[in-house]
């Protein structure tokens, strides 16, 4: 059953979905928006655990401590720039939905956790220590449910208070100022993870809504196509079968009188299966009417639920022209662009014109050609080629650069060529 807010149109058009290895331009979009955030998130954290690094290091060295701890604190520091790009990547599919797996956690938060424990009495170390610790949290938060966020904060707050307190520097450190480059750490590191990671979610769920309305909108056409071939099928078929009944029983009988009558039947189920056969062929090959309002509106919902921008200007004046040949091949034209922009083009808008210039003109320009134009006899342009020819008409396709220019043109009806 279909729903009749939405009625749907019959064009005869087998509907067809993109094709699988058709270049999807919003696609690429959403990989180059995840790429950005990736390495926003990564190349942070990177940064961060670089400062945290430096500037102990630097402070150990000038008071000539073990080298031995400077190894250890590079090792950890190291180390947990990969933890952090290894938990930079999860966001891309577990925004919000919980832990990573148990081995995966342990690790992520192990290493950060030496890094504490080793800089908490080194004095140079003092604060930053607790640095990669606060990073691997600040991750965490958008990978973990909205529930737990608040007392993960609050743990990481409390590493950073203790290492502080157990730090033998932290006093000479607080009074050198130290601690303003610490509570930018602390307020920003968290907050500039958790939104890049919700904007991530959203743009992907809204992605993930845009597909669905393309797979919906292929659906819906099937379901049309369906609907013609019921009507064209659904009935025939139903008489045949009682046609073929009647005729069974009749000659099952002994009287030359009901011999003939199913003789009749036999010829009735004749023509009505080459009635079905001559309308299913019409169905196939687009000889049922079509029109091209119904082809414009068709064109802009598949083209628009696969993220392509349409903008479509029908002429005033064309419309006391579009008798049933103009409006069957112009909407046939459009049918068959909308197709061909589908299925070859990676196209982010799309512009369909119509109107009068000395005759009937239909153009239609995408932006997302790659790779050669397809032309293919019989189910392409030149097959539409074909049947524009046969009443006067032209079909045009050229290529510039990424720009493909389709144009379809029919010669006025007689009636305003007189006028």
């Amino acid at each position: 059953m279909t729903d009749s807010s939405t009625p749907l149109r019959p064009t005869g058009q087998l509907p067809v979905s993109p094709a699988a290895d058709a270049p999807d331009p919003a696609g690429r979009d959403i990989n180059i928006t995840w790429w950005y955030t990736f390495l926003s998130v990564a190349g942070m954290s990177i940064f961060l655990l670089g400062i945290g690094a430096v500037v102990p290091i630097a402070l150990m060295t000038a008071s000539a401590g073990p080298t031995w701890q400077i190894v250890v604190v590079l090792i950890l520091f190291t180390a947990t720039c990969v933890t952090c790009v290894y938990a930079s990547w999860l966001i891309r599919d577990g925004y919000g939905a919980g832990w990573p797996p148990p081995k995966v956690t342990a690790w992520l938060l192990v290493i950060p956790g030496l890094a504490w424990v080793v800089t908490v009495f080194i004095s140079g170390a003092t604060l930053y220590g607790a640095t990669p610790l606060w990073v691997t949290l600040s991750i965490l938060l958008a990978l973990v449910p909205r529930s737990q966020r608040s007392w993960l904060v609050l743990i990481g707050l409390a590493a950073i208070a203790l290492h502080g307190l157990l730090n033998p520097g932290t006093a000479e450190f607080i009074y050198g100022g130290g601690i303003v480059g610490i509570a930018l750490l602390v307020l920003l590191t968290p907050t500039t993870f958790l939104v890049s990671g919700w904007l991530w979610h959203l743009i992907s769920r809204l992605d993930a809504a845009r597909t669905v309305n393309s797979q919906l909108a292929v659906a819906r056409e099937r379901l049309r196509f369906a609907s013609d071939l019921h009507d064209i099928q659904g009935h025939h078929l139903q008489v045949i079968a009682l046609k073929a009944e009647l005729a069974h029983r009749l000659l099952a009988t002994q009287d030359p009188a009901q011999h003939r009558a199913a003789q009749e039947s036999i010829a009735q189920v004749r023509a009505l299966a080459e009635q079905a056969q001559s309308e299913t062929r019409q169905l196939v090959r687009d000889l049922r009417v079509v029109s091209l309002p119904d082809e414009l509106a068709n064109a802009k919902d598949v083209l628009q639920a696969a993220g392509i921008d349409v903008d479509i200007h029908l002429d005033p004046k064309i419309e006391h022209n579009l008798t049933g040949d103009v409006t069957r091949l112009f909407g046939l034209a459009v049918r068959e662009a909308a197709t061909n922009i589908l299925r070859h083009a990676s196209a982010t808008s799309v512009g369909i014109r119509c109107g009068v210039n000395g005759s009937l003109q239909l153009t239609i320009t995408n932006d997302g050609v790659s790779g050669p134009v397809a032309d293919t006899q019989g189910t392409g342009i030149a097959g539409l080629r074909t049947r524009f020819a046969t009443v006067n008409g032209n079909i045009m396709a050229t290529r510039y650069d990424d720009s493909f220019t389709f144009q379809a043109s029919l010669p006025m009806p007689h009636k305003e060529q007189h006028t």
